[in-house]
């Protein structure tokens, strides 16, 4: 009966009215929350409209929603046992929500979104209006500007526990509400949240500065501060100048996210120390040495900084004033020899001729390892621009004349010398280096002439061959058969004014040299001049080790070893550009570069054995021959020592040498039976007091350990006697022969522990170190020494600790970081724990770390390094390239060796980039397929790219620039690039033996 009641509205109750006291309580707080409110005039309205009086529809589709049951919402009244049992929710029963409209917000203007990175499921974060689109970082050009700052995250502490985390409250009053309004400091997840400028942008990360990365600047500045007040207070103090120009690098790098700068950062950097420089230039006095020391630093970042017409017209005016400075001369050579504008081969012989003439006069003395120094790089430069009869005529002029000098002209005076040396030289006799050759000392004018072959004519044009294919063939024949100087009856380059050289042309080169010079000095800069491994003994790496210098890429000869460890260690060694302190064994060692012209290995040879035959050479020449023939000619090196010892039969540093030759050709019997037959020759009481005798038995020592024997060696007493006796007569060689061979004994005798003879070690570098030697080379010889024992044990023993070879080396090598032996040894070490890149590390911090640090051997054993690393070890193409790019952009800007490395690389990247196009024939160049493969367009390009930078940094070289025809051709440079190429050596006046001008008409 109830159920035919008639339902009518007017039977509704009506709706409870509002409390008024809570409406004027919410009226008289809506002024408040309208004046903390800092909401946009958009969102008000919006809260307007949902706070007015509903209209009659709405009410009606409310009451609509009242009569349908919910399909949004459930009641449970059980509850879900799982949630206490895991945890929380189950993520799958959650449905999906979503937005729509890209981050816009209805009601908004356009040009605000939700911050999708900002916001969070406790509020959203809008975008502020007009602000800059956020651009992504890898693509962005401005991104190694922006001054990031390193941020550090703030991690809860884990003692600290909420317990009200899984509480949910399911009603509260109106007072309650306002409290806890007033308290939170979290929003709603409906509500927008505009963040505030000082506000970090992640709530869970503040800023480093308030804390290590504040203090690390806040050093910075303080430090640049005191150097400013000891700049004012004592301006006639050098040393307070470069420490605060030094410390502009420091000021430069603070607030940067990345550690390098870029090339507007450095050119900035520069710009500021030039002024700096200027500065103490006006303040620091007359004193003449402080004067060099600012005026080579202002030269040095002028170089970075100013253009070549600046520079040019600058140098000469700081020549002027210190005409007797080596260090201003090197740099201004530097400019002089790698200017692309301005850089000619008649005006750069010019300025080397002058450099030489002002130093032959200069009244200050200049040492003779500069003097060598300068006439290598000299005749090098010659060579290397093409004009390498000169060059070779020389040295074959200083030679003959220092080396082969006659005993009957030792009381002449040096006119008298001159003009018998130039009846020897235009008598065309076979001189130094050539077949058939005796030397002036054996030179007689009433001698027979000897008729001398002269070159090979050059071939004809092949018109069969593209143009520039058939130029660089005949180029590099006419090369090779010029090589050697003419002669006037030579038929062959008779209109080549270049070809023959005479007396008039070196006789400039052979006053070059004074009289002090020893010998041993002259030959040793001749072989650095042939790009050959140093005589032992000679300490002049401060010179050599010039970028200019590098121009051979020591080819990497396939090395064997028993041992997987010590196979690393020969790869890591094979460094294309190495140094380290060359001595009797490592010579014997280490493998030559390799000689492609068997005629250059011909005339080296003939130089060697001409000079060793002499009876009033030294003993390390034959050494020497011995090493040279044992790397090219080993058949004959047994010969060469058979004959020596018959000149010299009493020589035990040729006797080792023997030895050493038989050793490394796998015949350890007649290694064994010469050194001990040499060594039962000395005389004397006392021990190894024979010279050569020490080095022979510790090459003894060495050589049997090698298959393993362990022998007794002589007693400890005696070696330790040795040691003192050569502290006293300060003979450090012999000093680190004794050391080496003392550790190995206690080695051998100590049940093969390592720590044993290292502690023997450690006694002479504390005595290196007490005597101010740390850094002397033969603290390095015996760094060399320490290595090789290391090799040993690793490769010799059952367990070795890597801990043990890292923490030996790591103090050697912050002594002389750009030793390869060192540093190949620890990179085979730190190998096996790639993870950490230990290696990395080090080279960073040691090699490369500062200006000062920074070498063309550090930069090329990085770039080696990184190439053998491989991609599993996290090494790639582009980190490689970006080493390379690095390198080109400090000390290696014109080593022409760096450069050759960075292009044969882009050629090989090129080249397996063509390879990974399907189904391409072997033929069809792969300039077909660049629209549809954008990697090897790339690749190409940056072959193209890399070659024509390197030429404008390298524009004496004619070999680098020969590169264009010979290795890239037309497959990477077009024929009018290749015309521009020719034309660039024309412009720069290099040799040329073919005319392409005289081919084409």
């Amino acid at each position: 009966m109830a159920s035919n009641v008639p339902k009518f509205t007017s039977f509704r109750p009506k709706p409870k009215e509002p409390d008024k006291a809570a409406e004027e309580s919410r009226k008289a707080e809506r002024p408040e929350k309208r004046e903390k409110s800092e909401k946009p005039p958009k969102e008000k309205e919006v809260e307007e409209r949902k706070q007015s009086k509903p209209s009659q529809g709405d009410e009606r589709r409310s009451q609509k929603r009242d009569k349908e049951p919910s399909k949004l919402f459930a009641s449970d009244r059980r509850g879900d046992s799982d949630i206490l049992r895991y945890g929380g929710l189950n993520k799958y029963d959650i449905p999906a929500y979503r937005r729509y409209g890209y981050g816009s917000i209805l009601g908004l203007p356009p040009d605000r979104k939700i911050d999708r990175e900002l916001s969070s499921d406790k509020g959203i974060v809008v975008t502020p209006a007009k602000g800059r689109r956020q651009e992504r970082l890898l693509t962005s050009k401005h991104v190694a500007r922006e001054s990031g700052r390193a941020i550090r995250f703030v991690k809860p502490s884990g003692n600290e526990t909420d317990e009200d985390r899984d509480f949910i409250p399911f009603s509260i009053t109106g007072k309650g509400k306002r409290e806890e309004d007033e308290d939170a400091s979290d929003v709603d997840y409906r509500g927008f949240e505009r963040r505030k400028p000082t506000e970090p942008a992640d709530p869970d990360a503040e800023f480093e500065s308030d804390t290590e990365a504040g203090a690390a600047d806040a050093e910075v500045t303080q430090k640049n501060a005191a150097l400013i007040r000891r700049t004012r207070e004592h301006p006639d103090d050098l040393q307070a100048w470069l420490d605060f120009i030094d410390h502009q690098e420091a000021m430069m790098k603070i607030d940067r996210s990345t550690e390098g700068l870029s090339s507007a950062d450095r050119r900035h950097l520069a710009d500021v120390r030039i002024s700096t420089y200027e500065d103490a230039l006006r303040k620091i006095g007359s004193d003449e040495s402080s004067q060099v020391e600012l005026h080579l630093g202002l030269m040095t970042e002028a170089t970075k900084s100013w253009d070549d017409t600046r520079l040019a017209q600058k140098w000469p005016e700081v020549i002027i004033k210190f005409p007797w400075s080596t260090e201003l001369w090197t740099k201004y050579l530097d400019f002089v020899q790698s200017s692309f504008a301005s850089f000619k081969y008649e005006k750069c012989r010019a300025t080397f001729f002058q450099c030489l003439k002002l130093l032959q006069a200069s009244s200050r003395p200049v040492s003779s390892e500069f003097r060598l120094y300068i006439l290598v790089r000299f005749t090098s430069m010659m060579q290397q621009a093409g004009y390498q009869e000169l060059a070779l005529a020389a040295w074959q002029a200083i030679l003959e004349f220092r080396l082969l000098r006659p005993m009957s002209v030792a009381l002449a005076s040096d006119e008298e010398r001159l003009r018998l040396f130039e009846e020897f030289w235009e008598s065309e006799v076979p001189r130094i280096g050539e077949l058939n050759a005796k030397g002036w000392k054996d030179f007689s004018p009433e001698d027979p002439l000897s008729t001398i072959q002269g070159p090979s004519p050059l071939a004809a044009r092949n018109v069969s061959q593209p143009i520039f294919e058939d130029f660089w063939k005949r180029e590099v024949f006419g090369s090779i058969q010029m090589k050697i100087p003419g002669r006037t009856t030579d038929e062959v380059g008779e209109d080549d004014p270049f070809h023959t050289v005479l007396f008039s042309d070196i006789r400039d080169f052979i006053q070059f040299v004074p009289e002090e010079i020893s010998e041993l000095h002259i030959l040793d800069a001749f072989l650095r001049f042939c790009h050959l491994p140093p005589l032992p003994g000679m300490r002049t790496e401060k010179y050599w080790a010039d970028p200019v210098l590098q121009l051979k890429i020591s080819d990497a000869r396939s090395v064997h070893a028993d041992n997987q460890f010590a196979q690393k260690v020969a790869e890591f060694a094979n460094c294309p550009i190495r140094q380290f302190q060359m001595s009797t064994q490592l010579l014997f060692v280490l493998p030559f570069p390799n000689i492609h012209d068997t005629g250059d290995a011909e005339f080296i040879r003939g130089a060697l054995r001409l000079i060793a035959s002499d009876s009033a050479s030294d003993d390390i020449v034959g050494q020497y021959l011995l090493a040279f023939e044992r790397n090219y000619f080993f058949s004959a090196a047994a010969k060469s020592a058979k004959r020596l010892l018959k000149a010299r039969p009493a020589s035990l540093r040729i006797y080792n040498a023997y030895g050493l030759v038989m050793s490394s050709g796998g015949d350890s019997d007649k290694a064994d039976q010469v050194f001990s037959a040499a060594l039962s020759m000395q005389k004397g009481d006392t021990p190894f007091s024979t010279p050569g005798s020490l080095e022979l038995f510790s090459s003894w020592a060495w050589e049997a350990l090698r298959p393993g024997q362990t022998a007794l060696l002589r007693a400890r007493t005696t070696l330790s006697e040795t040691s003192e006796r050569a502290h006293l007569q300060s003979d450090f060689s012999s000093a680190v022969t004794s050391a080496s061979l003392s550790a190995l004994l206690a080695y051998l005798c100590g049940g093969q522990k390592p720590e044993s003879a290292l502690a023997t070690h450690h006694k002479l570098l504390d005595w290196f170190v007490e005597h101010k030697l740390s850094q002397s080379p033969a603290a390095e010889l015996h760094a060399q020494s320490i290595a090789q024992f290391l090799l040993h044990h690793a490769t010799h023993a059952s367990i070795v600790k890597p801990s043990l070879i890292r923490t030996t080396l790591e103090p050697l090598i912050a002594l002389f970081p750009d030793n390869t032996i060192l540093l190949s040894l620890y990179a085979a070490n730190e190998q096996r724990f790639s993870i950490d890149d230990r290696v990395r590390g080090i080279i960073h911090q040691q090699l490369l770390s500062t200006s000062k640090n920074r070498s063309i051997v550090g930069w090329n054993f990085a770039i080696h390094y990184e190439t053998l690393k491989g991609e599993i070890a996290g090494s790639t193409a582009h980190s490689v390239r970006a080493l390379y790019k690095r390198a080109e952009e400090d000390v290696g800007a014109h080593c022409p060796a760096l450069w050759k490395q960075h292009v044969l690389f882009e050629l090989e990247q090129a080249r397996q980039e063509s390879k990974k196009i399907p189904g391409r024939p072997p033929q069809m160049p792969p300039q077909f397929e660049w629209k549809d493969r954008p990697s090897v367009k790339d690749a190409y390009r940056r072959v193209k790219e890399t070659f024509l930078r390197g030429m404008t940094h390298l524009p004496w070289c004619k070999e680098y620039m020969m590169m264009a025809f010979m290795r890239l051709g037309e497959e990477f440079l077009s024929e009018e690039e290749l015309r521009r190429v020719y034309n660039v050596m024309v412009e720069k006046e290099l040799r040329l033996y073919v005319e392409l001008e005289d081919e084409e008409a």
